[in-house]
């Protein structure tokens, strides 16, 4: 067994199956994996990132608080005197000089940070300074102060601008997400087409060929292409295939025999009926004249079903003989058989025909015509109309054969052309009918080339169109 996607031939419909699941589910199953590391490291930068600002905002702010402190303690020393005051100024200068240190590691300080460096190391020698030389050299905390608010904004500045950047890289982020998707979700939507293609294909071949062998022609012997599964269902459509054809063989036959067999004992029931109806043996009473009226008629009546068999098991097996053939004089016969149903059901017969001859098999067309005729007798209403036309429709030869009565109900339309089934119209002749008549007439049409089919554009006759090939158009 092999199969077109590359070689690809699962030996199993369960396997195919959870192959399918498997792979379709697969590029779903990274994008979720990849979408959630990607959002863990934008959470993480983003987290880092808030964590960072925060730090730097208080750490810039804290220098601007701890300038204006170091200024003012210093300035109380040089009116106090007191050492306190002094140790207090190196405590705040400490605290500053690491709190710089903290932030210029997150910031770029540049040239600021490095004056504020060194601006600090002349704050460290003022502390050892006597107060007039402080008070002589305190306008330094002027361009200290302005050089700390300087860097406040630079600190905000740069923050500013690394959460813009981290706006810029969700951005790139949600943008490649995106893409992502859409590459995994195709590759999901193609592989779930290319798993549903190599199961619906078998499925599709295996409804073909289960349609044909409904219709009655021979499936393809092309083994099905799939999982063994199907392809066992396949090799079984062709054993069914094989024996309702030996089936409809040994019903041919049967009906065969069984014809022959009935025609023999029959024509012996129909010589003494019609010696005992002719008073060959003596006069009859009026009760033996009824019995034997009664023999005659059902010994017609089987006949007629055991014609209609023979005719079946004809159609089955005789050769076709397609030659043109005159439609008129075989109607003019079909209406003579059934001319005293015609009389007594005071049907008006109307007939208009063309000049022109179909080809067919005279016989089959005679088969075809006596039981369109019969059947429009047998369902039509009493004192209706009987009309038969013709007339050319393209290529083809189109006889109808329509008849008031009762409307064919819609569920019983293409069931009234199989054999021995009958619609549920009840027939108003004198013989029951067995039910293969108008089968009868649909395969001697399809043998012939043509069609017989029920005209339901008709709604105020019951309608029978058969067409079948013109001789002329077939000899252009």
């Amino acid at each position: 067994m092999s199969n077109a996607a590359g070689g690809f031939a699962p030996r199993s419909l369960l396997r195919l199956v959870l192959i399918a699941f498997t792979l379709v589910l697969l590029p779903l199953i990274l994008l979720v994996i990849q979408n959630g590391r990607s959002l863990e490291r934008v959470i993480l930068l983003a987290q880092d990132g808030i964590e960072s600002a925060v730090v730097d905002t208080r750490r810039a702010s804290d220098m601007n608080d701890l300038a204006l402190e170091m200024e003012r303690a210093i300035r109380r020393y040089v009116v106090l005197e007191n050492p306190e005051l002094r140790h207090s100024y190196l405590r705040l200068l400490e605290r500053y000089r690491l709190e710089l240190d903290q932030l210029l590691l997150g910031i770029d300080g540049g040239t600021l940070g490095a004056s504020l460096q060194h601006q600090l190391v002349y704050l460290v020698d003022l502390a050892q300074a006597s107060s007039q030389q402080i008070r002589e050299r305190a306008v330094i905390f002027n361009a200290f102060s302005s050089a700390t608010l300087a860097l406040d904004r630079l600190t905000r500045a740069q923050i500013d601008e690394r959460i813009q950047q981290e706006r810029d890289h969700v951005i790139v982020v949600r943008r490649q997400l995106w893409m992502l998707s859409a590459a995994l979700g195709g590759a999901s939507l193609l592989l779930a087409l290319l798993f549903t293609y190599l199961i619906i294909r078998p499925v599709r071949q295996l409804e073909k060929r289960i349609l044909t062998l409904g219709a009655g022609v021979a499936p393809e012997e092309k083994p099905i292409r799939g999982p063994l599964e199907l392809v066992a269902l396949g090799d079984k459509l062709q054993w069914l295939h094989l024996r309702l054809r030996e089936l409809e063989a040994q019903k041919l036959q049967f009906l065969r025999h069984l014809s022959h067999e009935l025609k023999t004992p029959l024509a012996s029931l129909r010589e003494g009926a019609d010696l005992l109806m002719e008073r060959v043996t003596g006069p009859l009473t009026a009760e033996q004249e009824e019995i034997c009226g009664l023999l005659v008629h059902n010994s017609l009546r089987l006949q007629e079903l055991i014609e209609q068999l023979l005719d079946y098991n004809r159609i089955q097996q005789v050769q076709v003989y397609e030659e043109p053939v005159s439609v008129l004089p075989l109607l003019e016969q079909s209406l003579e058989a059934h001319r005293l149903t015609i009389e007594n059901k005071l049907l008006q017969v109307s007939v208009s025909l063309i000049d022109e001859c179909p080809l067919a098999d005279g016989h089959r067309l005679k088969l075809v015509l006596d039981n369109l005729v019969s059947n429009a007798v047998n369902y039509a209403d009493v004192g209706g109309v009987l009309q038969i036309a013709a007339h050319l429709a393209g290529p083809d030869y189109v006889l109808t054969v329509a008849n008031t009565g009762q409307p064919i109900p819609e569920h019983d339309r293409e069931r009234i052309f199989e054999p021995f089934v009958q619609g549920s119209q009840v027939r108003k002749g004198v013989l029951k009918g067995s039910g293969i008549g108008l089968s009868i007439a649909r395969e001697a049409a399809e043998s012939m080339g043509g069609r017989l089919v029920l005209n339901t554009t008709m709604t105020e006759l019951v309608c029978f169109e058969l067409s079948l090939p013109n001789n002329n158009d077939i000899k252009e």
